[in-house]
């Protein structure tokens, strides 16, 4: 398989795969097993460590700042935990 349009394909697949495994333990939140068969928590792990992946491959193809990058994501991660202790 060759990495067509510098991985972003294959980084919108995988998000993609994320959010349809995010949306079944949405959906079956104190479950570990879907009615399918598959454990949503290994499934879960694999798909967000598919998605980092994608997005290292992504960042490094188009030579993102990955100071800015960073800097962002712990922004976010801070806001995150404030919405967290409100709900």
């Amino acid at each position: 398989m060759t990495m067509d349009k510098k991985g972003l394909t294959k980084l919108i697949e995988e998000c993609g795969e994320l959010i349809q495994i995010a949306a079944k333990k949405s959906a079956y939140m104190n479950d570990t097993i879907h009615p399918d068969g598959q454990n949503m928590d290994v499934r879960l792990e694999e798909e967000i460590a598919d998605v980092l992946a994608s997005i290292k491959f992504v960042s490094e193809k188009f030579n993102l700042n990955n100071g800015l990058i960073e800097y962002r994501k712990m922004n976010k991660l801070n806001m995150f935990g404030k919405y967290d202790k409100e709900s």
